[in-house]
Formats: C-alpha cells, sequence, structure tokens
C-alpha cells in the first residue's frame, strides 16, 4: 500500500486496517477472529431486479436494532416499490468514487423517498442493492463528517455523499483502499466488501472506541 493509513473527512481514520479485518471475521494484530455483521449483512445475496425483498430488509435489520413493525409497514405499503424507482436509474456496477454530477444529484434524494423519515434504513436496504454506489447513513458517519460538512441527522445527507465521493476519489485512498481488497480476496470465502463499504466499516469501527 503506497498510504499507510485510509485518509476520510481530512483525517486519518484509526486503525481501519485492523478494524476492517475484526469486521470481517479475520485475525487482526491484537486478537483472533471476532464477530460483527459482515455475515449477516454483506453476504446476504439480494434478490434479482431492483424491488427489495425479505433478503435486503433482514440484512438491513442486521446493522439497524430498531428495525421493527413500523419499518416493515413502511416497505410493504409502497415503501419497497419507492425504493425500486429509485435505484432504476442507478449503474449497479458503478463506484461512488467515479459517480457524475448527475448520479451525484439523483443520490442526495435518497431522503425524498419517505419526506425525509427513515433515512437510515432506507440507506441500508438500497445500499444493499448498490454496494458500490450508495453510503449508508449513520451517526458515526455523520459524527464522523460533520466537520466537513457543518450538519447534523438527514440534513447532512447531500453534503455527506459529496464528502465520501471526493474522499473515494482521492489517488492515495483509492490504492490503500485496492490493497485491502487484495488481501480480502486470498483470506475472505465470502463477499469482499466494495471500497465504499470498507471505508464505511472503518469509520464505524473506530467510533466505537473498542
Amino acid at each position: 500500500m503506497s498510504q499507510s493509513e485510509l485518509m476520510c473527512g481530512g483525517r486519518p481514520v484509526p486503525d481501519a486496517h485492523d478494524n476492517i479485518r475484526r469486521y470481517c471475521g479475520l485475525a487482526w494484530s491484537s486478537g483472533e477472529p471476532e464477530s460483527w455483521a459482515y455475515e449477516y449483512f454483506d453476504t446476504v445475496p439480494t434478490g434479482p431486479g431492483d424491488l427489495p425483498g425479505p433478503p435486503d430488509l433482514l440484512a438491513a435489520a442486521a446493522l439497524h436494532p430498531g428495525f421493527g413493525r413500523p419499518e416493515m409497514a413502511f416497505f410493504n405499503d409502497g415503501g419497497a416499490a419507492a425504493c425500486e424507482r429509485w435505484l432504476a436509474p442507478l449503474p449497479s456496477a458503478l463506484d461512488l468514487a467515479d459517480a457524475d454530477e448527475g448520479v451525484m444529484s439523483h443520490l442526495e434524494t435518497l431522503s425524498e423517498i419517505s419526506d425525509r423519515e427513515w433515512l437510515s434504513i432506507l440507506s441500508k436496504v438500497v445500499h444493499h442493492k448498490r454496494p458500490r454506489l450508495v453510503p449508508l447513513f449513520d451517526r458515526a458517519i455523520t459524527d464522523w463528517y460533520r466537520p466537513v460538512t457543518g450538519q447534523r441527522g438527514v440534513a447532512a445527507w447531500p453534503a455527506l455523499v459529496r464528502a465520501m465521493h471526493s474522499d473515494l476519489a482521492l489517488p492515495d485512498n483509492r490504492s490503500w483502499l485496492a490493497g485491502v481488497r487484495k488481501e480480502l480476496v486470498l483470506e475472505l470465502s465470502g463477499v469482499v466488501p466494495s471500497d465504499l463499504r470498507l471505508m464505511d466499516i472503518g469509520i464505524w469501527m473506530s467510533g466505537r472506541g473498542e
């Protein structure tokens, strides 16, 4: 790797390499393999097409402990179909780092699916359909990028998408992430997370302070 650290929001993500390995259930510099949500979210296959189905909702629930009856009712009562329509223009093989202005503008509209509600769970469901392109929205990510976005809560989403796009496009970060993926390809029996997801994991795990 040409760069020793993952740089996000203008600063290094502490222990990102170790934390990514931990999250993926691999041995790391200070310990044996651990169990996190990699097996229950990242390796769960999605169904055909863009309509979110039970695999996507169950996988999202692995990251969203509050997923319950109201959320299920939302998706059953039109939320899933709205996600399908929103996903339709987004290429399945495109990385966020390479998104053009049209795609970026569309990504910014995710919260409009439910009138600015449910953004956290929506992002997890549609990320499961577009794991290379749609960021996950949670407090760890918004807190990390707050010095850059200056925003809290749902209002941070558009600036957050832009900031993550810029970070993923940095040549040194591309090289760092490529090195991590090359390592994971050799060691994981399941899906190797995308650059976007690896960055998310690194930031989320660093916020736990464990």
